[in-house]
Parts: structure tokens; C-alpha cells; sequence
């Protein structure tokens, strides 16, 4: 035989061998997915545990990567290194109608599930593959994925790497641990938590936006909090008319008046009834005293006991310690400057008269106004020794003074609430309201209270006996009360107490100087030395270098004009009026012709005589005491004499100016008061105290001095002759 013919015989018998093992793996591989697997098989499946990897590292039979021409063996062997797969041989429909009946392989029913599940497995698939698709393939999954080592679609090398280990499942596919698996050499290094932080916050741009957006909003609620003092803004009106403050009380509802807020009759200490009648007040600090709810404070309160100067009617109750605020607002963003008004004609009676404030007066002057009702009277300043040895300490008098302490401290404690600046409270006396305000000055504990006073048309003489003179002299009243001692007095009514009061103890018609006030007559004092509030002569207190309160007094040109002046119909001639000179103590003492030339003989020459002895010159010499104390008279008549309100309701706006010259002083008194009670100064005035005196007419006008003043001082009759209260 030739040797063609040897190597064509070898090359049949290799065929020939080949097409032997093909039938047997053909065999194999179809009596695997019809259940007729070798035990040993099955055996090795159930040991080795079943590990899915995600589509694409799925290795599927018929897949090989050999390059010898040898045939892929059983997928249990381990593959060969072959990369030559061209020359695998690939199985056809001629090839299999060809082959011979025991080499066809078997296909399942198709209702079988097993051949459902294997059937990519009952025919083997051998077709061409290039490993440089798959490579290509490796590497563009691999530069999308950042080279992170996440597992990809695993090419053919990567699936018959000799390091990983095959795991046969029941559907004829194999799953093989790819190279993201984990293990100790290949751990992946864990990543830094910033890292995973920003990587979710990019995932999720909306969601981190609209946290980002609520972190911020908290905070900046949380600085707003955080930055000042936790005050309520300003708050809403109920109904469209009812507003509420709070006070150390409990809430309190107000009014929409005018603009602005009224608050009328909110009690400030306790009823000095029973018991309290002639105690000092007693604020409202306890909170059994308070009351439940909101207190309603839309009505005026009624005044304390008292009796007209003119008509002598007496009214009152004794349950009279309220007060009325007014304010343009309601909140704590710009406090206001407070003025607390005093208001009595005299200490017996006509209280508040023309001191009353309005919510349109506090909208248009920007400020918060108090008004308070006080004891006047017996039930306000009587001084008796069966009260005094009732008392601990003992003491008596001055109540009156101890009412408007405690709206001074109410106002402390609560006026906040309402729009004000605590730390700027002015103390607005007028006429005998003006007498309390000056006590006040000297009142040690009262310094915190208040920064500012305004004292019009109030007197300038001031108590300087000894408690027990006082009470000395008011012993008239217990005879006529028939009393002895505390528990009597505080049995009887109102009314027979106000009705026990001395005529010598009311006020009396004011006027020139008569005969029988030189000597041993002395008119009433109602305020006393009581050690406790009053401790000393209030020209002494002003006279004291450490005066902590800024003061500023004032009246009228004819504030001590007599009541009978008044009137429409009132006239003299000048024959009436040197009469009336002449037979006063002006015409005893000599004083008769020089007072005449100085006024003249009109009547109003003689109203300004009058109030210049009785009112402007004693105010003049108080405010002498003290370089710093400016002090002004109001010279512009309203309708015929500038009477003793026309000061207070010029500042009040109820002046009532006609004429362009009252209209023009109306402004300038408005511009003197609003100055000082926002800057705490006089801007007219003379800092050194050469020029102290401000004459308002249309205008204000500095003048070194007052006319006639100098006189009336020289010749004894100023301060003596002041008027009392």
C-alpha cells in the first residue's frame, strides 16, 4: 500500500474516531436531559451548590474555545486551551437527516416540561465563534462600566478561565463565578461613605433639591427664633374690632378706635374696700386676685370718690382703681414712648378733667398714653392717728400717692404688651395731678419708675409738718365723723364720710390775698410727711445734686384765674378792680399803687395779678432750685384769658384754635411737649440757666426772666401765698 493510501486510511480512521466519540457525546448529552443521567452525575450536581450569575455569564452548551481540532469534551471535564474554532464541526439539518437512526438525537414531547426547559441543550450547537468579538465585546462593556469590576457580559474566555469553577444546573446551563465574585484576592476596596453620599445624591437630584431646601428653611426659622427676644408680632383684630394684650393679670381685649387701640378700665391693684379702705395699694401679684379668661376692657371705669369744685355734687364709688391705655399698636417691634397723665383740678375732687387721652390723640402723636384713676379726698390723703395705730408700720396718709405708684409699676410690668418703651415713661402732671407728680420726685423707690416729669399749673407749696401735727389738725373730722379709732371709720358708708368733711377742708374761692389769710390761718394740707412716701420737703429733693429725673414745669398766664372770671358775661371796670386790690393784703401791706402800675386796672390785669402770686411765681421759684429745670408760661389767650387748661389742651389737640395765632401756639406747645417726651430735652432752652424762662405765644421766645415775678418775691408775698393744692 502506498503511502497515499496509509495516510488516507489514517485520515478515515480519525474520521471515523471522531464520528464515534460525537455519537457518544451526542448520547450523553441527550440521555442527561431526559433523566436518564448517570447517577455519578447527578451525585456531583446535588454536591455542588447551585450559584446563579446574572444574564450574560451564562456558558451554554456547544460553546468552545479549543484549538485543536479535537471535538469539546463533556462540560463536567475541564475545556481545553483551544482557541481555533473554525474548525469545529457544525452540525446541519443534511447532516442530521443523513445520519443514521441511532445517531439522531431524540426530541422531547413538547408538552414535557423537561423539554421545555433543556431544549436549547437537546441539539448541541456548534457554530463558528471568534474569541476577538468577545474580546472586543469584554472591553466596551468594560469601559462602561469604569472598570469598577462589576460583572459584564463574560466572553468566551472569561468563561472557561481554569480558575473558575462550573456548577452545572438543571436546566442544562452552567453557572460560572465571574470575576466581580467575591473573594480574598479580588476584594473590591470599600468605597469612602462621602462617596456613596454624593453617588445617591446625584441619583436623586429632585429629592436632594427639596431637602436642601427644608434643611435651609429650618434653619434660617431657627435663626429668626433665636436672634432677639421672643415677642408676638403684632396681632389680628377679632371681628374687625377686638384686639387682646396680655398683662401679668391674664389677656385683656381692647377696642378699634379712631385708628388705633383703646383699653378702658383695667384694674391695676387690688379694691381698697373693707379692710384695704385706706391701705396702700396693693398691686394685683398674686393670681388668686386675677381673673379667668380675657378680660373684657371696652368701658370707662368709674371714678373715684370726689366733689366738684363748683357745684359741690359729690359721686364716686371706692372700687375705683382701674386705668385706660391707649395705643397706636399692639406689638414689640418699635416700642413707644409712655405718658402716664395725673388730672385733678383739686385733691378733693374734678379728677381727670381735662386730662383725658383718646386712641386718635396716640395715633397721631405716636405714643402710648396712660390715665389712671387715683383716691382723692378722705379716702386719699386723710391722715388720722386711729388709722396711723392701725398701721404696721404706723403711718397714714398719702394713699392717693400709692395709687399712682402702682400704675407706675403696673405700667412697668405690662406696658410692653401694649407698644411701649418702659424705659421711657412720662409723668404728666397737671393742676393738682402736677402736686402728685412733684412729690414724686422724692420719692426714693420711684426713680426706676419714670424717666421724665411735665408739671403744669400744680402747686408749689408742699407739706413740712411732722406726721403727728398733721394728724393734730385733722382731729375736726373724727369729731364730726363720731369715730375713734380704725374699725369705726371703716364701718361707715361713702356718704356720711364725704359728708363729714370740715367746709375749712374745701376749696375755696380763689383770689388776691385776703386779710385773714396772714397770721394763725392756715388752709387744709392734704398731703402730709407721712415717713413713708413723703420723707422730707420736696425743695430740699430738688435742691440734692443726685436728682436722677428730668423735670420741666409750666403753666398758664392766668391759671389762677377765679372760677366767676370765667364766664362769658364776666366784666369790671377799673374802678371794681382797684377796689378789689386796695382791700386785700396788697393794699394793707402797701403794695396797692406799684401793683396797679405794673397790670393795670382791667380785669385782665387783675386775673394775671392773681395767678402771678398764687401760681406762676411760686412755680418759678421751685424751678429756680435747679439750673436744669426750664420752665414755661403759656401767654396766648383762648377766647379771652389763657385759663389754667389751655396748656394741657393745646398738647391734648382740644384747644379748639380759631384764629391763626392759636393755631400757631397750639403747634409750638405740641412741639414742646412731643420733643421732650421723645428725646428727654427742652430744645429751646438755655443749657447754661442764664435764660430760663420759655414764653409761649404764637412762637416760643427764650426770656432771662418773668415780669413781675422779681417783685412779688422781694416783698414776701411769692411763695408764701401760693396756692396750696
Amino acid at each position: 500500500m502506498s503511502q497515499t493510501d496509509n495516510l488516507q486510511d489514517k485520515s478515515m480512521d480519525k474520521k471515523e474516531i471522531a464520528e464515534e466519540e460525537r455519537e457518544m457525546m451526542l448520547n450523553a448529552e441527550n440521555t442527561k436531559h431526559t433523566g436518564a443521567a448517570p447517577a455519578h452525575d447527578l451525585e456531583s450536581e446535588e454536591q455542588k451548590p447551585k450559584k446563579k450569575i446574572p444574564i450574560g455569564g451564562i456558558k451554554m452548551p456547544g460553546f468552545c474555545r479549543t484549538k485543536s481540532k479535537e471535538p469539546c469534551k463533556d462540560d463536567e471535564t475541564k475545556p481545553t486551551e483551544s482557541t481555533d474554532a473554525e474548525s469545529a464541526p457544525v452540525v446541519t439539518k443534511e447532516t442530521e437527516q443523513n445520519a443514521p437512526p441511532a445517531e439522531k438525537p431524540t426530541t422531547p414531547a413538547k408538552d414535557s416540561k423537561e423539554g421545555r426547559k433543556g431544549i436549547l441543550n437537546a441539539i448541541p450547537i456548534r457554530i463558528p465563534l471568534v474569541s476577538t468579538v468577545f474580546s472586543r465585546r469584554k472591553k466596551e462593556m468594560d469601559a462602561e462600566l469604569g472598570q469598577t469590576g462589576a460583572a459584564g457580559l463574560a466572553s468566551v474566555e472569561t468563561l472557561d478561565d481554569g480558575e473558575k469553577n462550573p456548577i452545572a444546573n438543571e436546566d442544562g446551563m452552567e453557572t460560572v463565578r465571574l470575576d466581580g465574585e467575591d473573594g480574598p484576592e479580588r476584594a473590591e476596596p470599600p468605597k469612602h461613605p462621602l462617596v456613596i453620599c454624593i453617588s445617591a445624591l446625584r441619583r436623586h437630584v429632585v429629592v436632594s433639591v427639596v431637602t436642601l431646601l427644608i434643611l435651609l428653611s429650618i434653619i434660617v426659622i431657627i435663626c429668626i427664633a433665636c436672634a432677639g427676644p421672643r415677642k408676638v408680632p403684632v396681632q389680628s383684630l377679632k371681628n374687625g374690632k377686638y384686639i387682646e394684650a396680655v398683662t401679668s393679670c391674664g389677656p385683656v381685649q381692647g377696642i378699634l378706635e379712631d385708628g388705633a387701640y383703646a383699653f378702658r378700665g383695667i384694674p391695676y391693684a387690688m379694691p381698697p374696700v373693707g379692710n384695704r379702705r385706706w391701705q396702700p395699694a396693693e398691686s394685683l401679684s398674686r393670681i388668686e386676685h386675677c381673673w379667668n379668661g380675657t378680660y373684657l376692657a371696652h368701658n370707662s371705669s368709674e371714678n373715684c370718690w370726689q366733689r366738684e369744685a363748683t357745684s359741690g355734687l359729690m359721686d364716686g364709688v371706692e372700687d375705683c382703681l382701674y386705668l385706660d391705655v391707649f395705643t397706636p399698636s399692639v406689638g414689640y417691634d418699635s416700642p413707644l414712648p409712655v405718658v402716664v397723665m395725673i388730672g385733678a383740678e383739686t385733691l378733693i375732687g374734678g379728677s381727670p378733667g381735662v386730662m383725658q387721652p383718646s386712641a386718635k390723640l396716640a395715633r397721631v402723636r405716636d405714643m402710648v398714653f396712660v390715665r389712671p384713676n387715683f383716691r382723692l379726698g378722705v379716702f386719699g390723703f386723710l391722715a388720722v392717728e386711729p388709722l396711723t395705730r392701725a398701721t404696721h408700720p404706723p403711718t397714714s396718709g398719702n394713699y392717693g400717692l400709692s395709687d399712682i405708684i402702682a400704675t407706675l409699676q403696673w405700667v412697668q410690668l405690662n406696658i410692653e404688651n401694649f407698644g411701649g418703651n418702659k424705659s421711657s415713661v412720662t409723668l404728666w402732671g397737671h393742676r393738682a395731678g402736677g402736686t402728685l407728680a412733684t412729690t414724686l420726685i422724692g420719692y426714693r423707690r420711684a426713680k426706676n419708675l419714670f424717666s421724665k416729669v411735665w408739671i403744669s399749673s400744680g402747686s408749689a407749696i408742699f407739706p413740712g409738718k411732722e406726721l403727728s401735727d398733721s394728724e393734730r389738725s385733722n382731729i375736726p373730722f373724727l369729731e364730726s365723723i363720731r369715730c375713734s379709732d380704725a374699725a369705726c371709720l371703716k364701718s361707715k358708708s361713702a356718704e356720711d364720710l364725704m359728708d363729714a368733711i370740715p367746709n375749712t377742708w374745701l376749696p375755696s374761692p380763689i383770689g388776691l390775698p385776703g386779710m385773714n389769710e396772714g397770721g394763725n390761718y392756715k388752709k387744709h394740707e392734704w398731703l402730709v410727711l407721712d415717713g413713708s412716701i413723703l420723707q422730707e420737703h420736696i425743695g430740699r429733693i430738688l435742691a440734692q445734686e443726685n436728682l436722677t429725673v428730668k423735670v420741666v414745669m409750666g403753666t398758664t398766664a392766668h391759671s389762677g384765674i377765679p372760677q366767676r372770671y370765667l364766664q362769658s358775661n364776666a366784666t369790671l371796670n377799673a374802678t371794681q378792680v382797684e377796689k378789689n386790690v386796695r382791700e386785700s393784703l396788697l393794699g394793707t401791706a402797701g403794695f396797692a399803687d406799684e401793683a396797679l402800675r405794673r397790670y393795670n386796672a382791667t380785669l385782665k390785669g387783675l386775673v394775671a395779678m392773681i395767678s402771678d402770686i398764687r401760681v406762676v411765681c411760686p412755680l418759678l421759684t421751685l424751678a429756680r432750685m435747679r439750673t436744669n429745670i426750664p420752665f414755661y408760661v403759656a401767654t396766648q389767650s383762648r377766647r379771652q384769658f389763657a385759663d389754667p387748661d389751655s396748656d394741657a389742651a393745646a398738647i391734648l389737640g382740644t384747644y379748639a384754635a380759631v384764629t391763626p395765632e392759636e393755631k400757631r401756639h397750639v403747634s409750638a406747645m405740641q412741639q414742646l411737649f412731643n420733643h421732650y417726651v421723645w428725646h428727654g430735652e427742652v430744645a429751646q432752652a438755655d443749657q447754661s440757666g442764664a435764660k430760663r424762662v420759655l414764653v409761649v405765644g404764637q412762637d416760643t421766645l427764650l426770656e432771662q426772666g418773668y415780669p413781675n415775678c422779681d417783685f412779688w418775691i422781694e416783698k414776701n408775698i411769692v411763695p408764701m401765698y401760693g396756692r396750696v393744692d
